[in-house]
C-alpha cells in the first residue's frame, strides 16, 4: 500500500466520493436527532436555553457545510474559500456552545438515578476532537486532497450523537466494554472503514488520513474506558458540581 503526503492525482476526482461521505455522515445524524425530538421536547427536567442554542448552531453548522461541499461539487470553489474563515468560526462557536450545553444538560441530571455523568467523556471528547481536527483541516488547506479529508473527519467525529440516538431504538444498552463501544461509535467506524477502502482500491491512502483515523480510534477506547471508570465517574461529579455554581 503506497501512502501520500500530497495528493497526485486530480483534486476534481476526489469530489463526488466527498459528497457521499456527507450524505452518510447525515443520515446518522439527522435520523438520530429526529427520533429523539419527542424525547428532546418533553424532558424533565426541560431543556434548557443554551441546550436549544446549540441546537440551532448545530443545524446551521450542518447547513454550512453542506454548502462547503456543494460548492466544490459546483466548482464555486472561489467561493468556498471566501467562506472558509466565517465556517472556521463558526466551528469554534460550536464547539464553545456544545461544551457548554453538555455541561449544563449533565448538571440538571446529575442527581437522577442511573444516569451516569461520566458520558462527559463521550460528548465533550468528541467536540474536543472535532476542534484539533478542524484546526489541523484549516492548517492543510495548501494541501487539496488532505485538507478534504481531514476535514470530514472533523465532522466523523461527532457521528456518534446521531447514530447513539438512532441505536437505542433498535437495540438495548450493552453492559460490556466492546457492546458500549460498538453501541456508540459503529457509525463512526463504518464511515471510516468505507473511506479507508476507497482511497485503497484508488490508490489515494494519505499519511494525515491514517493519522485522523488512528487519533479519532484512539480517543473513542479511551472515551469509553472513561466512561466505565468510577474514579472518572467521581470527577465528573465534581466538575459538574462546579459548573452548576457558576449558574450557567
Amino acid at each position: 500500500m503506497e501512502l501520500h503526503t500530497r495528493g497526485n492525482w486530480s483534486s476534481r476526482d476526489d469530489r463526488r466520493i466527498t459528497l457521499v461521505w456527507l450524505l452518510i455522515f447525515l443520515f446518522f445524524i439527522v435520523t438520530g436527532f429526529v427520533m429523539d425530538l419527542k424525547n428532546y421536547f418533553h424532558e424533565t427536567p426541560a431543556v434548557s436555553k443554551i441546550v436549544h442554542v446549540h441546537a440551532i448552531v448545530t443545524t446551521i453548522w450542518l447547513l454550512l457545510l453542506i454548502t462547503q461541499v456543494l460548492l466544490v461539487e459546483l466548482d464555486n470553489v472561489k467561493l468556498h474559500r471566501k467562506l472558509g474563515w466565517f465556517v472556521a468560526g463558526w466551528a469554534a462557536l460550536l464547539t464553545v456552545l456544545a461544551i457548554a450545553a453538555e455541561l449544563t444538560w449533565e448538571t440538571a441530571h446529575m442527581n437522577m438515578p442511573e444516569w451516569s455523568t461520566s458520558f462527559i467523556a463521550i460528548s465533550i471528547g468528541s467536540m474536543l476532537l472535532f476542534a484539533l481536527l478542524t484546526v489541523w483541516g484549516i492548517l492543510l488547506r495548501s494541501n487539496i486532497a488532505a485538507h478534504r479529508r481531514v476535514m470530514m473527519l472533523a465532522n466523523i467525529a461527532i457521528t456518534m450523537p446521531g447514530f447513539a440516538r438512532l441505536c437505542q431504538y433498535l437495540v438495548p444498552f450493552p453492559s460490556s466494554f466492546i457492546g458500549q463501544f460498538f453501541f456508540h461509535y459503529s457509525g463512526t467506524l463504518l464511515i471510516l472503514l468505507l473511506m479507508f477502502l476507497w482511497d485503497l482500491w484508488k490508490n489515494r491512502v494519505m499519511h494525515q488520513f491514517l493519522a485522523g483515523v488512528f487519533l479519532i480510534i484512539g480517543y473513542e477506547i479511551v472515551s469509553i474506558q472513561l466512561f466505565r471508570s468510577a474514579a472518572w465517574t467521581d470527577i465528573t461529579h465534581q466538575l459538574l458540581g462546579a459548573w452548576a455554581k457558576l449558574g450557567l
